[in-house]
């Protein structure tokens, strides 16, 4: 299930700000943020195309996070908010999977064949979403860490990596379009040229 990738995530985050790293990468999350926000990165993502958006905005904010020049002190603090965050959001998606399967099990015994998601259904989705950590918590928290210049310069690094996130996912659609069209046109292509005379295994014949 897609939210799954958040936990996977979360994971991986965890594992990097465990004791052990260098002291000057505290704030270092995986590999994958930094890369990710590079509009022509040349090798293969990763992490999954199609990431939920609470999992896109969670891996922008700890790349902006990690680009502000703290002093180490206040580095560590960060740190140690953004590993309690982790935290938050894997002990979330543990239970949320439990809940989601049942919430889905639920409907399927109830559903009807062809009709849409009762409002039950809606609700009970809608409550669980309301439930999970969200990286407006983590600022919160923050804002009474950084300085006003600090929170300025992160909110910045934010927003310009969430348009160079939105800017690279819409030029994978368009890229993905175009080639779809292209195996369409060169498909359909193939298929008129069997139509031609002469065209086929069994056209034309020696003079």
């Amino acid at each position: 299930m897609p939210m799954l990738l958040v936990l996977a995530l979360s994971s991986l985050l965890a594992a990097q700000a465990a004791p052990g790293g260098k002291s000057d990468d505290i704030l270092r999350g995986p590999e994958v943020p930094q890369d990710a926000l590079k509009p022509d990165r040349a090798r293969k993502p990763a992490v999954p195309e199609k990431m939920p958006k609470p999992a896109i905005e969670q891996q922008v904010f700890f790349a902006a996070l990690e680009s502000l020049k703290l002093d180490e002190p206040k580095r560590a603090k960060a740190a140690a908010l953004r590993d309690e965050f982790i935290a938050a959001v894997a002990a979330y998606e543990k239970e949320a999977d439990a809940t989601r399967k049942a919430i889905f099990e639920k409907r399927k015994k109830s559903a009807e064949p062809g009709k849409p998601p009762s409002e039950e259904f809606k609700k009970a989705m809608e409550e669980l979403e309301a439930k999970r950590p969200k990286v407006a918590d983590l600022k919160a928290k923050l804002s009474a860490l950084l300085s006003p210049e600090e929170l300025d310069a992160l909110r910045k690094a934010y927003e310009e990596g969430l348009k160079r996130e939105r800017e690279e996912r819409t030029r994978r659609e368009a890229e993905a379009r175009r080639k779809k069209e292209e195996a369409r046109k060169g498909a359909q292509g193939g298929s008129d040229d069997t139509m031609k005379p002469g065209g086929g295994s069994g056209g034309g014949s020696g003079g």
